[in-house]
């Protein structure tokens, strides 16, 4: 037999013990810096791990007579403010480690947050039935039962010594009491130390009493405040002993514990309003809920130190929640979940600064709830909150599903999704609960074979009255007999009949996932759909087509939908939906793609585009007057003739135009060729961007004029304003029937092209005539370069430019190529004025 291996156990120099990891922060070690053996924090004489980070050198007591005592960083005393300025700095708001708090809680506590003024209902427990909720619609906002109205049965007043005589003086013959016994019907009830929601709590509940019930050594994820992150390596043990300690500490929440199969459990009860509208409950079969196999959400026990937090949330699957308060206070902050709200609460989860961004400055609505000690709150499904524990508190509480609302569950479930919540935060078994659901619904209450003949005829089911209308007309209390058209086995609420059909479409959208006509979905996700279906109930899509006919017979007076008859194909294959985009994000895509299709072939155009240009080639030698309506990225360009300076169009349509010749812009000069500037046509003929007014000198050299006749065509004129306007100023020809002859008289002014083809010409210094909304700026760099954040040093086809190259790297937008920019005689850009 192989031995096993020997492990050293550290041993505390001071208590000579190991000790098991149970004592929570007093369990880490520190070693003296003289002997160089290991204690214990509190062996040492330290209070917790906060005390540990300012010791510079550590030395015990018997090392002090010869080291010196235990030195401790040098701090300083000025008053510091809680912040982190480097996080500033980059926009985001940071705490500074030395606060052990959430950096809301502050806020919190001076008001800075405001909130509306809440108006939730505070009910007695024997108005809060299930017949009150499903009658009135009325749980759709959070609900408070006060303690003083919710006392507990053993703890009501006692009947006086004198009450007492006075009913033994009114009442003492037989026949007196039997009357009374006649006139009145008693209802009793075991003392099970429930109170008037009939829930049941154990007396003096505390964290340690948890410990003991659920099982010192039970695994716990505890949850750091500050950062919202889960620590590991706890138990209930050492969570007890930090929950019972003094003094300042990490401030740490424990709301994830489910007690359901525990001795703690055993010993808890639900009011009985949750009891009777619990979906779970009245679907999942009895027997596999005596093999303790069902979704165990039914007992959470909540443990938090003061000022614990957390942040704004929804509890999984949309579930609701019932919440009683043992010891201490919690407040609640609720947003509504409205549309609009929910829209944005994805948005925040999905945002980098969800930690630092206060999400009812998005909402512009949210309510404030305090509760104490022996208040209980139910809150409806889909409600946004957030929690903050004023003072230690211990909390019994529980989620729920409910027929009631169906709608709101369902799109949490897509949020979730959306979201990419993983597993083990959602609700455990949801789609299997849905469709125990729908076989309940047809078990209790069968489908009548009238009624279906009716819908395969193509008629709808008449009902003068809904059945949410109807009351006290179902069950026993019914004149129908079972089976007929008009039988109900029970109430059926309106918010329950209204969210039928999406439970409708959840559950065809399983068997459309299980019979792999959704595309998108992966083999694993399909087949942990096909495990959620329960078995020996029927084929799938039979169950879906016949509650599909249920739910049109409940509801009356509307058509099944078509894939529900028996004859009628299942539509086609459906392919997954992609997420929307926003519009900026849209654009950043078409962008990048576009830029990463430039640089893969800068030069190639479609056999398409070359064929619907080929009809507008002309074989005139003078340069076109306007080029044709293309994509400047597309445009092949070449130098122009020897002796000139051209101006090579830009491969982008972003940023501003360019008005600088090759040869400077390649040496990244201000150009000083200004009086002749020629732009590369897409048929590589140089053309005359622009011209200067000419000197008395230059005037004799004659200017090649416009030959190339413009396209007849209306919208051209319109974008042509400022060629009428040279026309009428020199007194050249005008525009006649759509067509300009040769512009002879411009030649003193300053020719010009449209280098998009669309827009009015560009004469740059002129601010007479030049486009206003026109704005000179830097080019764009290539990605590589400004991943680098340095000028580029490419061409315009992707290659490096060897003079580039060697010049010295300079940071885009420094102030040197400002300086640069602005100086000499350079004409200032003609600024963008604010619409």
């Amino acid at each position: 037999r192989k031995p096993s291996k020997e492990v050293q156990e550290t041993v505390c120099a001071s208590c000579a013990l190991t000790r098991e990891s149970n004592h929570g922060e007093l369990d880490q070690w520190i070693s003296c810096n003289g002997c160089q053996l290991w204690f214990h924090f509190d062996c040492a004489g330290f209070k917790n791990e906060r005390d540990v980070r300012d010791v510079s050198k550590f030395f015990c007591k018997a090392c002090e007579p010869k080291h010196g005592s235990t030195t401790f960083v040098r701090k300083s005393g000025r008053a510091h403010a809680a912040v982190d300025y480097a996080g500033l700095n980059q926009g985001i708001l940071k705490t500074s480690d030395d606060n052990p708090e959430h950096h809301y809680i502050q806020p919190i506590k001076d008001g800075s947050f405001t909130f509306d003024q809440e108006m939730f209902p505070r009910m007695r427990p024997e108005l809060v039935t299930r017949e009150f909720f499903e009658t009135c619609s009325s749980f759709s906002e959070p609900v408070v039962i006060p303690a003083e109205y919710n006392p507990k049965l053993s703890e009501q007043q006692p009947v006086s010594a004198r009450d007492n005589e006075e009913y033994d003086v009114a009442f003492t013959g037989m026949e007196e009491e039997e009357a009374l016994l006649h006139d009145f019907e008693y209802e009793t009830v075991p003392d099970d130390g429930q109170d008037r929601l009939d829930m049941v709590v154990p007396r003096g509940l505390t964290v340690r009493h948890v410990a003991e019930l659920v099982g010192p050594h039970e695994p716990l994820e505890v949850i750091d405040v500050k950062t919202q992150g889960t620590e590991g390596k706890w138990n209930l043990a050492k969570w007890a002993d930090y929950y019972e300690a003094d003094g300042e500490k990490a401030v740490r929440n424990v709301i994830s514990l489910e007690v359901s199969s525990t001795k703690l459990g055993r010993l808890l009860r639900r009011p009985k309003v949750v009891r009777d509208i619990d979906l779970q409950d009245s679907v999942w079969p009895e027997e596999e809920t005596l093999k303790d196999n069902f979704p165990k959400v039914q007992f959470y026990c909540l443990m938090s130190v003061a000022d614990s937090f957390t942040d704004f949330h929804i509890d999984f699957g949309g579930s609701s929640v019932y919440y009683h308060i043992l010891r201490g206070k919690k407040t609640f902050f609720f947003i509504p979940p409205k549309p609009g709200h929910l829209k944005k609460y994805e948005d925040w989860n999905n945002s980098h600064e969800q930690n630092f961004t206060w999400l009812p400055d998005a909402t512009k609505e949210c309510y404030r709830v305090d509760l104490s000690a022996g208040d209980t709150m139910l809150i409806p499904s889909g409600w946004i909150h957030a929690v903050w524990t004023p003072e230690n508190s211990l909390v019994i509480g529980g989620n729920f599903l409910t027929r009631m609302h169906y709608s709101t569950q369902f799109r949490i479930v897509d949020i979730e999704k959306a979201i990419k919540t993983p597993q083990k935060f959602r609700y455990p078994h949801f789609q299997k609960v849905m469709w125990y659901t729908v076989i309940k619904y047809l078990e209790t209450d069968p489908l009548p074979a009238e009624v279906a003949q009716v819908f395969y005829s193509g008629a709808r089911f008449v009902r003068e009255r809904p059945v949410w209308e109807q009351f006290n007309q179902h069950g026993k209390l019914s004149s129908c007999a079972p089976g007929s058209a008009h039988y109900n086995c029970r109430y059926y609420s309106q918010a329950e009949l209204d969210g039928l059909p999406d439970l409708i479409n959840f559950i065809f959208r399983t068997v459309m996932i299980a019979l792999g006509r959704i595309e998108g979905v992966t083999e694993d996700t399909r087949k942990k759909v096909m495990r959620s279906i329960p078995k020996s109930h029927g084929e799938p899509l039979e169950l879906a087509r016949t509650f599909a006919l249920w739910v049109a017979w409940k509801r009356g007076n509307e058509d099944p939908p078509a894939w529900a008859h028996p004859d009628a194909d299942l539509p086609d294959k459906e392919s997954a939906a992609p997420k929307k985009l926003s519009a900026r994000a849209l654009k950043a895509m078409q962008r990048q793609e576009a830029f990463e299709a430039y640089r893969v072939a800068p030069e190639r155009q479609s056999a398409r585009q070359n064929a619907s240009r080929e009809p507008e080639l002309t074989t005139a030698t003078a340069p076109m007057l306007s080029m044709p309506s293309a994509s400047v990225s597309q445009i092949q360009t070449t130098p122009g003739p020897s002796g000139q300076h051209t101006s090579t169009p830009k491969t982008s349509v972003l940023g501003p135009k360019r008005v600088a010749c090759d040869a400077c812009r390649k040496r990244r000069i201000k150009c000083k060729h200004k009086d002749v500037v020629t732009t590369s046509t897409p048929f590589g003929q140089p053309t005359v961007m622009f011209q200067s007014t000419p000197s008395a000198a230059e005037q004799a050299t004659p200017i090649t004029p416009f030959s190339q006749p413009l396209p007849n065509s209306e919208q051209h004129m319109q974008n042509m304003p400022s060629i009428q306007s040279l026309q009428s100023l020199q007194g050249s020809q005008g525009l006649q029937n759509g067509h300009t002859n040769q512009m002879v008289g411009i030649a003193p002014m300053a020719q010009m092209t449209s280098t998009d083809g669309v827009g009015p010409a560009i004469i740059p210094g002129n601010a007479l005539l030049a486009d206003p909304n026109s704005k000179r700026g830097r080019s764009k760099a290539c990605l590589d370069c400004r991943k680098s954040k340095r000028r580029c040093i490419h061409d315009e086809n992707g290659k490096i430019d060897p003079v580039k190259a060697e010049q010295t790297p300079v940071p885009r937008g420094s102030v040197v190529s400002k300086k640069r920019r602005t100086s000499g005689d350079m004409e200032s850009p003609i600024k963008k004025s604010k619409q």
